[in-house]
């Protein structure tokens, strides 16, 4: 079976198809709709004379606006879908376009009622949220009112979402515009990003080299575009706080911690816990090098799989068997799914032309379906992360019932389900061999995963504090960005690595990201929540599945703190949680060493 692309005619049959127009023109009826039901909504200052009434005003304008976002949202699903596998097709970026600026153009008309709810006597609000179907709104109500002084006039506020659009975004687009369009030249061969990325993980020493320098080369050449990325989304970023918090600003990392619904003393914990095993991270990088017998461990040297393995490539449907019996092994309807996955052609995996690097799972609204990407070129790399993106698809999947707003959820709990994945797949692997070579090469697999999150994920977190904190004095070149870089992996890596990657953050895409800073730092705590949660499987056995799955499905309706407190009663503020999770971590270190 080679490598599967996606089949979405039931979606949209091109960029161009005639139901896009069809459905944006009812968009446009709808929003006409909203604005009439929005003009009877009543200033939350002053008393409400029949609350029955309010209610149903405020459900007829939540169906209108959903049906709104759902468009939205599938329109810019299918065109950077489409953007994806061809980094220059134009008919896809236009269609992205009109569906980022449909959902500006939502959340400036949606913006009255956003503010109704944060601004009205908390009585009203109990009152109102006694009717089952605005219950379903509650929690995202009550964590925006958490921040209610942050909210400027109704005004400004939908300045903001429409200046956003060509302004905030724009950058983040001009971004994934490069990605699709960079073509590094390894060895005399020009190649895209995504193909180049995978000889990371090339046995031959050489070729790792010559693709790593190649990338280099590729972003280095566009390094004073993506400074102007980062200065830009980072100074808007900064503006707006500023902008927000005349009466109380709050710095960058309150910020983040908001948005991905996790307290600064969880953050503030996950980041000590994690710098005082950072140890543990080099340990398993000079197990690696000592493997290869290699003195200069360097970046290209990362993602270099195990020596004396076998180095065949993994036909793709042996790929999904490997991660379909896994998953299967701990719950079989999981399994099941990732069959169902192939069999509805929602994988995209076949190497293409402008292809963009990296791998994401995203779902549509309507219908609410996961779809996963990758670039499968056969080498156990891609295994693990098939096995990461489905993982983020069956959390999708099982979340497809229920309301609208209760189906998206933060990245802190967005990355559980997708590394505990990692994790069954590796631990199958694992037991099902007594073969030494193959043993070493899935402890490899461990020993990456520990040095990347320990090691490579705190490096990223104290650069973007580094950048945060520098813009806020003004433009931050390139030069000036390599250092922050440099200085950042030496402090985390230390002498485990012989030279630093000074371009990490031109060539790591999670740092122009437009709708959301910080994106690094949700990987450790996905990968030592994931851990923590695979410790409950070990002692509860086959019980911890519907557990598992009640968990999944809370994710997009509780805090992080919340969550766990209710499914595992732990308190993640304090250090307990984390450090169980740190000893699996230690574990697979010394199991690594012990192979190598």
């Amino acid at each position: 079976m080679k490598p599967p692309v996606w089949r979405d005619d039931h979606i949209y049959a091109a960029p161009d198809d005639p139901a896009i127009e069809a459905a944006f023109q009812e968009a446009a009826r709808a929003l006409t709709r909203l604005d009439a039901l929005l003009a009877d909504l009543p200033d939350p200052a002053h008393p409400v004379a029949d609350a029955n009434a309010l209610r149903h005003l405020l459900r007829a304008i939540r169906r209108e606006a959903n049906g709104v976002k759902s468009l939205a949202w599938n329109s810019q699903v299918y065109g950077y879908n489409r953007l994806s596998q061809n980094g220059r097709d134009e008919e896809a970026r236009v269609l992205l376009s009109r569906g980022q600026q449909l959902e500006a153009t939502l959340a400036q008309r949606s913006k009255p009622v956003d503010l109704f709810w944060v601004r009205a006597p908390k009585s009203l609000v109990r009152t109102l949220l006694q009717d089952p179907e605005l219950f379903e709104l509650a929690y995202h109500i009550h964590h925006d009112r958490a921040q209610q002084d942050q909210w400027l006039s109704l005004e400004s506020e939908q300045l903001i979402e429409g200046l956003a659009v060509d302004g905030l975004q724009g950058w983040g687009d001009l971004y994934d515009n490069l990605v699709g369009r960079l073509l590094p030249v390894v060895e005399g061969v020009p190649m895209g990003l995504a193909q180049a990325d995978n000889l990371l993980a090339h046995p031959d020493r050489a070729r790792r080299a010559s693709a790593w320098h190649a990338i280099q080369g590729a972003w280095e050449a566009e390094q004073e575009t993506v400074t102007a990325i980062l200065n830009a989304i980072n100074g808007w970023r900064n503006e707006l706080g500023r902008q927000r918090g005349k009466g109380r600003r709050l710095d960058a990392l309150e910020v983040t911690c908001h948005q991905e619904h996790i307290t600064g003393a969880t953050l503030e914990t996950l980041m000590a816990a994690a710098g005082e095993h950072r140890e543990l991270g080099r340990r398993a990088l000079r197990a690696m090098a000592c493997a290869q017998q290699i003195t200069d461990f360097a970046p290209w040297d990362l993602f270099a799989p195990a020596p004396q393995a076998v180095h065949g490539k993994f036909g793709f449907e042996q790929a999904l068997n490997l991660v379909m019996e896994a998953f299967a092994a701990f719950d079989p309807e999981m399994g099941a799914f990732v069959r169902m996955m192939a069999d509805k052609g929602w994988i995209d995996a076949a190497p293409s032309e402008h292809r963009r690097s990296g791998a994401y799972c995203t779902e549509y609204a309507d219908p609410p379906e996961p779809r996963v990407f990758l670039t499968f070129e056969g080498t156990m790399d891609n295994v693990i992360t098939l096995a990461h993106e489905l993982g983020h698809a069956w959390h999708s999947w099982l979340l497809r019932d229920l309301p609208f707003e209760q189906r998206g959820y933060p990245k802190t709990l967005a990355e559980t389900s997708s590394l505990f994945a990692e994790i069954l797949v590796r631990d199958a692997l694992l037991a099902a061999t007594d073969k030494v070579e193959q043993r070493r090469a899935i402890a490899w697999l461990d020993g990456e995963r520990a040095a990347s999150l320990l090691l490579d994920i705190p490096a990223r977190f104290a650069f973007e504090r580094a950048l945060v904190t520098a813009r806020e004095a003004g433009y931050v070149g390139a030069s000036q960005m390599r250092e922050m870089m440099k200085s950042a992996q030496q402090q985390c890596y230390g002498d485990a690595l012989s030279q630093y990657d000074e371009l990490f953050w031109a060539s790591k895409g999670h740092f122009s990201i437009a709708e959301s800073g910080f994106y690094n730092y949700p990987y450790l705590f996905g990968y030592l929540f994931s851990l923590g949660l695979y410790a409950q499987h070990a002692r509860a056995g086959g019980e911890f599945v519907p557990a598992y799955r009640a968990l999944l499905r809370d994710t997009g309706r509780m805090s992080a703190e919340a969550l766990v407190e209710k499914h595992l009663g732990v308190d993640i503020r304090e250090p307990g949680f984390w450090q169980e999770s740190l000893r699996y971590v230690e574990e697979a270190v010394v199991r690594l060493e012990r192979l190598v």
